[in-house]
């Protein structure tokens, strides 16, 4: 059964798995923070009552995901860490090992009811090093001991997941990395499989008691107004996204970020869907120098054939699919060159068949980046199709009373609007007003927290992009 959950994602560490689900508390003068080895995640009892442990899974440690096999190769040579494991495997201990952990999020303690999940929303996976008693690092730019084998930013990863229990309802995956390999196996049973080729990514620490960062891990990616890091650290992280709300048709979809501290992912239905992809991080590097970010996103043949209708035998996607960013509030309209290039992918070289669309040079603080199909004109020449589409709503701005949310803006005349409001398994829905161009929507929701809000345009049974962010009710 679900229950009303926070959106608010703490994926900075692990470390903060354990403390809270709201954010991360990373302090600017940790060189490495503590994160907790995989013994202490699946801990029974569970010595933390607002955060779950593997223990409290239904079904136990035996359903959670696991490390199945894991190997580095640094300058040509291969060294193996992991190999036919399973969720019985007993992590190294030795200081400098490397290492992985698998952590639950959202997951629902023993005794609580509120705000959490009887299965776990998401599920995070951060590559960590052993530094001694029970404790793991996760910075390898300044490990505190002496690695084995040695790992450079040029290392290069090969991880593979046993989904296990959760497997039927992984969605999207994220990761701070560049990934070069990404296949799923199985995702509808539990003998799933995820595997993922990646060399280490840059990762902004935030201190969440500050100003403007308690927003900049929240799912979807909205605001993040942290004016900079309190250090930059050379890692990786993941987060298996199992949010079932997403169509099945983008099970397994994978996304990566370098330079940001979270990635989302949302789809808006039609006649063929868009994808906003969204990034967060704080507008500056912990020098005080100006934040630069990347982008990664793999799109599937599969994917193409079945939602974008583009055949895999396609040589230009510049002309088939437009990227462009968004400008719905502050955070998202920070400007960019945002260099946009496609690469191919091939099932023997990068484990499955598709496209890697890669964004470059982005500033931040919440960029957003929407993925459309293009359509030919009569001339030949390109077009996008939002020229036609139904337009979403701008300047939309919100209050909320009595656990009623009021959203105002500007609409276009003929076009009908529909706002939706959703928090865990609850919906709440209803019809927008439109005055001339003035737009005006009233969601009445049940209960506090930070509600998914989405106003929706359409005309004539076609649907348009529709205009998002979360809001807090209290």
């Amino acid at each position: 059964m679900k229950r009303p959950i926070r959106i608010s994602l703490a994926v900075a560490l692990i470390a903060a798995c354990a403390l809270s689900t709201a954010s991360p508390r990373v302090h600017a003068d940790g060189v490495d923070e503590f994160i907790p080895d995989q013994s202490s995640l699946d801990a029974n009892p569970n010595l933390n009552p607002s955060q779950g442990n593997w223990s409290d899974l239904k079904g136990g440690v035996t359903g959670r995901p696991y490390i199945a096999e894991l190997s580095v190769t640094t300058g040509g040579v291969t060294t193996t860490l992991v190999t036919g494991g399973t969720t019985t495997t007993v992590a190294s201990t030795t200081p400098g090992a490397i290492t992985a952990v698998i952590a639950p999020i959202n997951l629902c303690a023993k005794g609580r009811t509120s705000m959490c999940y009887d299965t776990p929303n998401r599920v995070s996976i951060q590559l960590a090093y052993v530094k001694g008693g029970g404790q793991l690092g996760g910075n390898f730019s300044a490990p505190t001991t002496a690695l084995s084998p040695s790992i450079t930013d040029t290392s290069v990863f090969d991880l593979t997941v046993g989904l296990n229990s959760i497997g039927g309802n992984l969605r999207w995956t994220w990761m701070s990395g560049a990934p070069t390999f990404w296949k799923t196996q199985g995702l509808r049973s539990d003998s799933g499989t995820a595997r993922v080729k990646f060399s280490l990514g840059k990762y902004p620490s935030l201190n969440y008691s500050g100003s403007g960062a308690e927003m900049c891990t929240a799912i979807p990616v909205s605001v993040c107004d942290a004016e900079k890091s309190t250090q930059d650290t050379l890692g990786m992280q993941m987060v298996l996204s199992l949010d079932t709300t997403l169509s099945e048709a983008f099970a397994g979809a994978l996304f990566a970020t370098n330079n940001a501290v979270m990635g989302s992912l949302d789809v808006s239905s039609g006649e063929t869907p868009t994808l906003t992809y969204g990034i967060a991080g704080p507008h500056k590097m912990s020098d005080g120098s100006v934040r630069r970010g990347t982008f990664y996103g793999f799109l599937s043949d599969a994917v193409l054939e079945s939602q974008f209708k583009i055949a895999a035998t396609e040589t230009d996607m510049t002309k088939l699919l437009s990227v462009a960013r968004t400008a719905e509030s502050k955070s998202t309209a920070d400007a960019g060159t945002d260099t946009v290039t496609w690469s191919k992918w091939t099932a023997a070289d990068n484990g499955t068949d598709g496209r890697l669309v890669t964004i470059s040079d982005i500033s931040f603080s919440a960029p957003k980046f929407k993925v459309t199909k293009v359509s030919s004109s009569g001339s030949g020449t390109a077009k996008t199709i939002g020229s036609s589409a139904p337009q979403a709503p701008t300047g939309i701005k919100f209050t909320t009373k009595a656990r009623t949310i009021t959203l105002t803006g500007s609409g276009v005349a003929g076009i009908s609007y529909k706002a939706t409001a959703t928090l865990g398994a609850a919906t709440k829905s209803s019809s927008c007003k439109l005055a001339g161009t003035k737009l005006t929507c009233t969601v009445k929701t049940t209960k506090a927290g930070s509600w998914k809000v989405k106003v929706t345009p359409s005309k004539s049974g076609a649907t348009g992009a529709s205009w998002s962010r979360a809001i807090k009710v209290k």
